[in-house]
C-alpha cells in the first residue's frame, strides 16, 4: 500500500475516534433544562418509593421521589409538590420544591403498621400514578 492510502485510513480512524469521544461527552454532560418554559405534564411525571416497606415504629423511613417532567421529558424546576395520604403517616418534606431535574423528595414514617396509598400533586394537577407502601 502506498503511504497516501495509509495516511488517509489513519486520518479517518483518528477522526472517528475524536467524534466518538466528543459525542459521548455531550451525552454524559446533558442535564434537564432549568430554563424550560414548559409546564409539567401529568402523563410524563411520576412517583416512586424506596424501599416500599419499613417497620412501623416511627423511626424507619420510606423515601418518596416525585419527578415533574414536561412534554419533552425534561425536568421542570421550582414547582412545589405535596403528598396526600392518611393522617397516620408522618410526611417529612425534605425537598418539596423541584430541583433542576424536576425532583422533589419526601420521607415517610408511621407508628401504626398498615398499607397506605400515597398520591402526589402540584398546583396544576394530581399525578396519575399512586403508590402503595407498607409499614410492618
Amino acid at each position: 500500500m502506498s503511504k497516501k492510502i495509509i495516511l488517509t485510513i489513519l486520518g479517518l480512524l483518528i477522526l472517528l475516534i475524536i467524534l466518538f469521544f466528543v459525542g459521548r461527552q455531550v451525552v454524559l454532560n446533558s442535564r434537564a433544562s432549568t430554563t424550560t418554559t414548559q409546564l409539567p405534564t401529568r402523563e410524563n411525571s411520576y412517583i416512586f418509593a424506596s424501599p416500599i416497606q419499613a417497620q412501623g415504629n416511627g423511626q424507619e423511613k420510606i423515601r418518596i421521589n416525585v419527578f415533574l417532567l414536561d412534554s419533552q421529558g425534561l425536568g421542570v424546576s421550582q414547582k412545589t409538590v405535596t403528598l396526600s395520604s392518611t393522617p397516620m403517616l408522618n410526611i417529612e418534606a425534605v425537598q418539596p420544591q423541584t430541583d433542576d431535574f424536576g425532583k422533589a423528595i419526601f420521607n415517610l414514617s408511621s407508628s401504626l403498621p398498615g398499607k397506605y396509598q400515597i398520591s402526589a400533586s402540584t398546583s396544576d394537577f394530581v399525578l396519575k400514578q399512586q403508590l402503595s407502601i407498607l409499614f410492618l
